[in-house]
């Protein structure tokens, strides 16, 4: 995935999330000790303040911010399954799967030839499955790639 253009970025997601008919898809480039939105594409019923909040809130989000999935798939350098139902309501991932009508998140890091983790790719799902998980992490490894 170029970072060059933001426009394909953005389309690059958009098509992620339709092929998982996920509530949402976002891609974070990793800048350093934080992550940074390159895009976020929500589901087309979902209300534009919720959007809006989420991308608000996650333009720019610390490493240690232990709460979200997406920081989780960094430290941990692998997939990281986020379930609604097993996570506080009030913060982090669990508010917002909540707010966007998601069962489970799924963050995926994606790897530069060196080995170097340069983006996390997440989709957030409106079922525990099917698919499960791991057809999900291949889902986004395999479009993360292109």
């Amino acid at each position: 995935m170029s970072e060059q253009n933001g426009r394909a970025a953005g389309d690059h997601v958009e098509a992620l999330r339709r092929i998982l008919d996920a509530r949402a898809a976002g891609l974070w480039y990793v800048r350093g000790d934080r992550l940074e939105l390159a895009a976020f594409a929500p589901a087309p019923d979902m209300p534009r303040e919720v959007a809006r909040r989420f991308r608000d809130s996650v333009l720019e989000v610390d490493l240690d911010r232990a709460d979200l999935g997406v920081v989780k798939a960094v430290a941990e350098r692998s997939a990281a399954v986020s379930v609604a139902g097993r996570l506080p309501v009030e913060t982090g991932s669990g508010y917002w799967l909540r707010a966007f009508g998601a069962q489970r998140s799924v963050a995926v890091p994606l790897f530069d030839p060196a080995g170097a983790i340069r983006a996390v790719l997440s989709a957030a799902l409106p079922t525990l499955g099917p698919p499960d998980d791991e057809q999900v992490v291949e889902t986004i490894r395999q479009h993360g790639s292109g």
